[in-house]
């Protein structure tokens, strides 16, 4: 691997990216998606705790939407974004479960 590895990805300056061989910006990208998927994750496990704990109110916030807005800077449009995601979603039952359960009866 050259000098302009993926661990050099986040930082590369702009002007280095012209002399990036092909291979490597292949790299380059398919790490970065793999650091930030692991970033989105951590993300939302943390807001998830949040809400879990009551931090917003433990720590005089009315809500958990102004603690993300106040502490992390971001929008409140984004801070319920983030909610949204880190909330536990329920699995949808296939097709194929409810005819077994509906044979079943």
């Amino acid at each position: 691997m050259t000098t302009h590895s993926t661990a050099l990805a986040p930082n590369a300056p702009a002007r280095g990216w012209p002399d990036l061989p092909d291979v490597d910006l292949l790299r380059v990208l398919v790490e970065t998606e793999r650091r930030r998927k692991q970033l989105d994750a951590a993300m939302r496990a943390a807001v998830a705790e949040a809400e879990r704990r009551g931090l917003a109110a433990d720590t005089g916030y009315p809500d958990t939407v102004e603690l993300l807005t106040d502490l992390l800077r971001i929008s409140t449009h984004e801070a319920r974004r983030r909610i949204e995601c880190a909330a536990p979603q329920p699995r949808p039952r296939s097709r194929k479960v409810w005819r077994v359960l509906a044979a079943a009866s």
